[in-house]
């Protein structure tokens, strides 16, 4: 489960390592450089969990537990001590003015994330838990490369810091763990054995796999699971929890009508992707008639994604959103030879290429994902104002 952590450390080297350690795990961090601001962003950020520091400057940890337990609001607070202070009587003293743990620097990290989950199990306090964004991404038809781009607009949201979850949707024969390399023991279909009304948060976490780059990983069954059925309610509750596990949610769904209907509500967008071939054009034509009949008209855009060399490609930008009547997010060029060898090598294309040009491609289409509803908002007012000019 990912918290909202007040991390209270004076050195600048740990403070930022600690910083990114936790990020990397989905969590939120807010910073304190000294004991003197942590009762104050206490009480701003109201954060689920404290880490303290000890030995700090303008008032030392001990006192600033001292005053957060004094405190209206934030007494119940949990709070671990993580110090380079490890003598017998300093554990001591910090357990009996409040401490909810003590951990001696430098800790483990695996220590560390299973102390911060220990402690929250026992807290008296309700985790205030913030909801991600979710972006569901849906092929216009088959092989347009929906999967390479939610794991690669994923990435890209995880290397700028942001938690990104990226989640195979698919009842059957999930590919998305493929492109990563990974084979995780459990999957969704583990989820649909349970009751639909007990997915929580901990029932989705024995299940999300962590990538080497820090991204969160939801993966679908590779074959039909025997004897699991999947119903509205598990999917719309798993997707639920899925929300607050990272900032940002790239969900690669099915081509089904059906499913996206069901998860229409969780959506905080809908992107249609669609190749550059007349078909491609023709079914999402098609497909965006059925999303704007959802209702969903206010929240899709579309993403084109060039298959063929230049000289062969009819769909066009300046077409797609007089043809669709959406927002165009942006394109992917024609690189086969890259993304081939990214499926080949199991590692995506954001990995290998640091600097190039298809990280400014992906950058200019999360940006736009980042104001989604704004950007959205500014679109549907021009195309109201140019069929005003019209007529």
């Amino acid at each position: 489960m990912a918290y909202k952590i007040l991390l209270a450390e004076d050195e600048p080297t740990m403070r930022r390592l600690m910083g990114m350690l936790l990020g990397r795990q989905g969590h939120e961090v807010i910073e304190a450089e000294n004991g003197a601001l942590v009762v104050g962003l206490a009480q701003q950020h109201q954060p689920d969990i404290i880490l303290l520091d000890v030995m700090m400057p303008v008032i030392d940890g001990f006192e600033a537990l001292r005053r957060i337990r004094a405190t209206a609001g934030i007494d119940d607070i949990p709070v671990i001590f993580l110090s380079a202070k490890s003598q017998i009587e300093d554990r001591v003293e910090g357990l009996r003015i409040g401490a909810d743990d003590y951990l001696i620097k430098p800790a483990d990290p695996n220590e560390l994330m299973a102390r911060i989950d220990s402690v929250m199990l026992r807290s008296r306090r309700k985790a205030r838990r913030t909801k991600g964004k979710v972006f569901g991404f849906i092929g216009a038809k088959g092989g347009v490369g929906v999967t390479t781009v939610v794991v690669n607009l994923a990435l890209f949201f995880q290397q700028m810091g942001k938690s990104a979850l990226a989640a195979d949707m698919h009842l059957a024969f999930g590919g998305l763990t493929d492109q990563l390399g990974m084979d995780p023991p459990q999957t969704t279909a583990n989820l649909a054995l349970l009751a639909a009304q007990t997915i929580d948060s901990n029932a989705l976490q024995r299940i999300l796999v962590r990538h080497s780059s820090g991204m969160t990983v939801l993966a679908s069954p590779a074959n039909v699971p025997s004897g699991v059925t999947y119903s509205a309610e598990h999917l719309i509750a798993i997707v639920e929890e899925a929300a607050y596990t990272a900032q940002f949610a790239m969900l690669d769904l099915p081509n089904d009508p059906d499913i996206i209907e069901v998860l229409a509500d969780q959506l905080n967008g809908i992107v249609l992707v669609m190749g550059s071939e007349p078909s491609s054009l023709k079914a999402a034509q098609r497909w965006a008639l059925h999303l704007v009949h959802l209702g969903l008209h206010n929240r899709l855009s579309s993403l084109l994604v060039h298959r063929q060399v230049s000289s062969q490609q009819f769909a066009t930008a300046a077409s797609i959103s007089e043809k669709l009547g959406c927002l165009l997010l942006g394109e992917i060029p024609h690189k086969p030879e890259l993304y081939f060898n990214a499926e080949y090598t199991h590692t995506p294309v954001l990995i290998t290429t640091k600097d190039s040009p298809e990280r400014l491609i992906y950058q200019g289409i999360a940006q736009k994902l980042v104001e989604y509803t704004e950007i959205l908002e500014q679109f549907q007012k021009l195309q109201v104002m140019n069929s005003v000019r019209l007529v």
